[in-house]
């Protein structure tokens, strides 16, 4: 059983890796980095609804909400990944992948105290408890459960639309509520640090949607990997092919309603409401049209395969890079350091975005050059098993074999 242990408690050697899913890990970093800046920015500017600035307007309907939305679905494919080896390996696998959780939530609530409220460690710790109840189910089962969770996260709002048509003694809520966060404003970093934790309890108590959606993803996650839809993927392109034409259609759907949404006079309350609603699944459907889309770059352009595989840098170091870019953007943004979001436009803050995710693969690549997992991906699986002896630096073929994969070059 030790010796079990120790070899799951080795990093996946390349020849295991599947490139592609490293690849869509370091895509997704490369839009939550987009995506968190300009919360950031926003923020402190104190979230102005009448921007009509062009990049703004670019990042908010195709960035915001998505690529967090695909780091969930990974995550769910990472947990059954996870399971399938420690199944093969281990007496207790839940208590494993249970004390992997705890670790996580714990440096999340380190990311929270020290560097930045917006963090989706803590969130993806406490979602991910849910998983136990599901990786031993038949795929059909799992797809059984993600349509219902789909048909409920629409059929809510609905319900509520209904309800306040009908109801129509009651007051008007406004579409929108203040929202501010004080640790984005604050004036020093001591100050900030008690900032930090109340504005995490406004956000925590407004949790539910987002565990709800991230829950989801983790579910279609699991999905995808039951399906055997990264293994052999060449022999899989007609399949991928369905993905990527049933996720475009449900994109366009999705923002063509938020677009119309936003051309609805105020008084067609009832039309204004249900656009909104099918704009509001954007964040899934868009989520599986990059996903796919790279899958179809991937599958249908090999020249591109390259390019490609620059984003796996990053996508095997994703919580290294993930933690660095909250360090780098609250100290060159809020005002306790160089406080930059008082004057930068949107076209800068796009490009500082990418230019932090630059830096971040050019360390990426030096680091791999050294070391086979980045300094916190090292960390939490130390953590996770604990001490054991040095043993070769891959692991043998039998033990390769659930992830097995012709594209793993």
């Amino acid at each position: 059983m030790n010796e079990k242990k120790e070899n799951l408690a080795l990093p996946l050697s390349l020849k295991e890796r599947v490139h592609f899913l490293d690849i869509v890990r370091g895509f997704a970093m490369l839009g939550i980095i987009i995506v968190n800046y300009f919360l950031i920015v926003d923020s402190v500017k104190g979230f102005d609804m009448t921007s009509n600035d062009l990049v703004h307007s670019l990042v908010s309907s195709f960035a915001e909400g998505k690529f967090i939305t695909l780091f969930s679905f990974l995550f769910g494919v990472g947990f059954m990944i996870f399971i399938d080896r420690a199944v093969q390996r281990v007496e207790h696998p839940r208590m494993l992948f249970a004390r992997r959780l705890m670790i996580l939530f714990c440096i999340g609530l380190l990311h929270i105290t020290f560097i930045w409220v917006g963090d989706i460690l803590t969130f993806y710790a406490v979602a991910g408890f849910l998983l136990f109840a599901y990786y031993a189910r038949t795929p059909k089962t799992i797809l059984r459960w993600i349509i219902a969770l789909i048909f409920i996260q629409f059929l809510a709002p609905v319900l509520m639309m209904v309800y306040n048509a009908m109801n129509t003694s009651s007051p008007n809520m406004p579409t929108y509520f203040d929202f501010t966060l004080s640790s984005h404003t604050s004036p020093t970093y001591l100050d900030s640090l008690a900032a930090r934790w109340a504005d995490m309890g406004v956000m925590a108590a407004s949790s539910f949607s987002t565990v709800y959606s991230m829950f989801l993803m983790f579910l279609i996650g699991m999905y995808f990997v039951k399906m055997d839809f990264f293994t052999n993927m060449e022999a899989k392109q007609s399949v991928w092919k369905r993905i990527w034409f049933i996720s475009l259609g449900a994109f366009i759907l999705t923002q063509f309603s938020s677009m119309v949404n936003t051309l609805i006079s105020a008084e067609n309350t009832f039309w204004m409401e249900l656009f909104m609603i099918l704009g509001q699944q954007g964040n899934l459907t868009g989520s599986m049209f990059y996903m796919s889309s790279l899958a179809m770059l991937f599958l249908y352009v090999p020249g591109l395969r390259k390019a490609l595989m620059v984003f796996t840098k990053v996508g095997r170091m994703s919580l290294t890079c993930y933690l660095l870019h909250s360090i780098i953007g609250t100290v060159l943004l809020l005002p306790y350091a160089f406080g930059l979001a008082n004057s930068i436009k949107p076209i800068g803050t796009l490009m500082l975005s990418i230019t932090v995710y630059v830096v971040l693969v050019i360390f990426a690549s030096l680091w791999l050059k050294r070391f086979k997992i980045g300094p916190m991906e090292s960390i939490w699986r130390k953590l996770t098993y604990g001490k054991v002896n040095r043993a070769p630096k891959t692991v043998s073929a039998k033990l390769a074999q659930p992830l097995n994969s012709n594209l793993r070059q």
